[in-house]
């Protein structure tokens, strides 16, 4: 039997790709080590690219790491075409510029690939556009080899550039012998790139004013607990150690975006084309049980139609609710989509919702362009969609005070959470409310990095998740401690005191509740959350969890009893929602933002259609915003 003979290695084989790797890992490491040695070989190596001879040495380095496939941020065939451009343009440039002291300077500065590319550009060029041309490749270069979009790129240097301004205009005001080092600008996370809010020597953020106490003492607030494993906290005091209080309007030409920003939409007329032959369906049905029964109210709403019915005295409400499946046998419909509401609150009738053959789709401008939103109404207005009559329903979340969203893969609770965030940022300014986001998805509130109400980068790490909540705590007794001297019960009295939002609202949006407990020490993490229920709404600071997991690890009792304001949306099971909303019904959704709302004034949830807004959508806010 013949011997198999051994495949030959392929030049894209790993093999292959291997060896080339350390022939340029060795180029690299002769190409750093003729910018410090003598000899032949190394003075023929420098005068390859001249004073580009690192760049020209990172080039091969990278190179390799990328044949080798290491896990290194810029080992990609991206960054290595990069340092391939910024090497030839940095070295083309520098010929350029000793060109007129003649070529012998010309070639020893930039090496005989930048001075035969200069020529050659030169001869093909006009003479004075050659120079432009490869500053603007080297410009093009830099965002490759740093494996970054351009947009983000060009964004960090205007940031730097803002920076040092700032640092440049502050040092001439400012006598820097008075400044102190606990005067910067710090929270937890970095609000520095956020927020160029100048400081004054008191330390206080947005004082500007010259004639402040120098002599006041200049303490700085850090996180509570013993590991600090996460980003400190450190922010400026005023009369209370660490506490978050504004000495002046930090935003006082704040600018709302407008309702225009988002998609525009069409008003759908509601079908009637069913709606005798089911009405007819249902009382027929129901007589053939026994049940006598008129239909005598239809509302017709995005997502179902309710029929309500007038039933005779004597029937039990359990009867008709007993016979939900044959119901959806005689109309056709699935037995999980059709719900019974028994009985209709504020009425004597019975309701039956069948889903609607051409559902409608509720828009974030149809929602959000209301007036209600800006009129004072509300202090944190939340749209949250429209009900079977049509009527679009708002809520305030300090009266809620804390908010429990709870739904199945599919039922658009994420969705809801960016439509809750997204009706406070289009009413609500920078001093008026801050937001701390935690998203252990790490893709369902990125958007909204680099806004100036974050208070901090949204957290997607979650060993610092009990960090940000242990300093939620501490802001809460530190503005209790505020409220107290100030002889004042809560944040509104405070701000009115104080004739300006002097203290922020601050809002803690958690998108999957679920996983972070899992994640974190699921006891301390429990006990900051109820914690904060308990007490934090006096104070203005309120919660938005959202879980697509509604068990009874995750929404416990004490959690329960701290937040009466749940939303229910599409479950599998009923179990599921008994445990989010006490009693059954989100099994019967639609899902796709069909929901049940139990607010604290009502003893019985309302069913309706939430708000759609998209991601792009979400970015232009955020654009406007930034």
């Amino acid at each position: 039997m013949r011997r198999r003979r051994k495949p030959k290695p392929t030049y894209d084989s790993e093999e292959t790709k291997v060896v080339i790797g350390l022939i340029f890992l060795f180029i690299s490491i002769v190409i750093t080590l003729s910018y410090f040695l003598t000899g032949p070989l190394f003075v023929f190596v420098k005068s390859l690219s001249g004073t580009g001879t690192v760049l020209f040495s990172g080039f091969f380095f990278l190179f390799a790491l990328y044949l080798f496939k290491a896990s290194f941020p810029f080992a990609t065939k991206r960054s290595v075409f990069g340092m391939l451009l910024l090497t030839i343009s940095f070295s083309s440039i520098m010929a350029s510029l000793f060109t007129s002291s003649g070529d012998e300077r010309a070639l020893k500065y930039g090496g005989l690939i930048g001075f035969h590319v200069y020529n050659f550009l030169n001869e093909r060029l006009f003479l004075n556009f050659t120079p432009v041309f490869l500053v603007f490749v080297m410009a093009f270069s830099l965002p490759l080899v740093m494996s970054v979009s351009f947009v983000v790129f060009f964004e960090k240097i205007g940031r730097a550039f803002n920076w040092l301004l700032e640092k440049l205009r502050k040092n001439k005001s400012e006598d820097p012998s008075a400044m102190s080092p606990s005067t910067e600008i710090n929270t937890f996370g970095d609000f520095r790139r956020q927020n160029n809010t100048p400081i004054s020597k008191s330390g206080n953020v947005g004082d500007t004013s010259k004639n402040n106490d120098q002599d006041k003492p200049q303490t700085v607030a850090k996180m509570s607990g013993d590991k600090q494993t996460g980003p400190k906290v450190a922010i400026v005091e005023k009369s209370v150690e660490g506490a978050f209080v504004n000495e002046e309007l930090l935003y006082p030409n704040w600018k709302l975006p407008p309702a225009d920003i988002l998609d525009s939409f069409k008003k759908k007329k509601p079908s009637q084309a069913n709606i005798n032959k089911n009405a007819d369906i249902i009382e027929q049905t129901l007589k053939s049980f026994g049940v006598k029964a008129s239909v005598v109210d239809v509302l017709i709403g995005p997502t179902v139609t309710q029929y309500a019915l007038d039933i005779a005295l004597g029937t039990k409400v359990n009867k008709i609710s007993n016979l939900s499946n044959d119901l959806a046998l005689a109309l056709a419909t699935s037995s999980n989509s059709l719900r019974i509401e028994a009985p209709i609150p504020g009425t004597s009738y019975v309701g039956v919702e069948i889903p609607n053959e051409d559902r409608e789709t509720v828009y974030a401008r149809e929602i959000l362009s209301d007036e209600k939103l800006l009129s004072g109404q509300y202090r944190l207005p939340l749209g949250i969609g429209i009900n079977l009559k049509g009527d679009d329903i708002y809520t305030d979340l300090q009266k809620m005070p804390h908010i429990l969203v709870a739904g199945a893969t599919g039922s658009g609770k994420s969705v809801l959470t960016n439509g809750f965030i997204v009706s406070l940022l289009m009413s609500r300014t920078p001093d008026e409310v801050k937001f701390i986001m935690i998203d252990p998805k790490q893709v369902e509130l990125s958007d909204y990095n680099g806004i100036p109400h974050l208070l901090t980068p949204v957290i997607t790490e979650m060993d610092k998740v009990i960090n940000a909540l242990k300093w939620a705590i501490a802001e809460m007794d530190r503005r209790y401690t505020i409220f107290k001297d100030a002889k004042v019960r809560n944040i509104e009295a405070y701000n009115k005191q104080m004739g300006f939002s002097a203290i922020p609202y601050i809002v803690l949006v958690v998108d999957e509740m679920a996983d972070m407990m899992m994640s974190t020490n699921r006891v301390e993490t429990e006990a900051a959350i109820v914690r904060l229920a308990q007490k934090a709404r006096a104070t203005g600071l309120h919660l938005i969890l959202a879980t697509q997991r509604p068990s009874v690890d995750v929404i416990t009792g004490l959690i329960k009893a701290n937040i009466p304001c749940r939303i229910g949306m599409s479950v599998t099971t009923q179990i599921d929602s008994r445990v989010i909303l006490d009693h059954i019904g989100a099994e019967s959704l639609l899902g796709m933002g069909d929901l049940l709302y139990k607010d604290p004034t009502f003893s019985k949830a309302a069913r309706l259609q939430g708000f759609w807004i998209s991601s792009e959508e979400i970015q232009r806010v955020v654009k406007y915003i930034k």
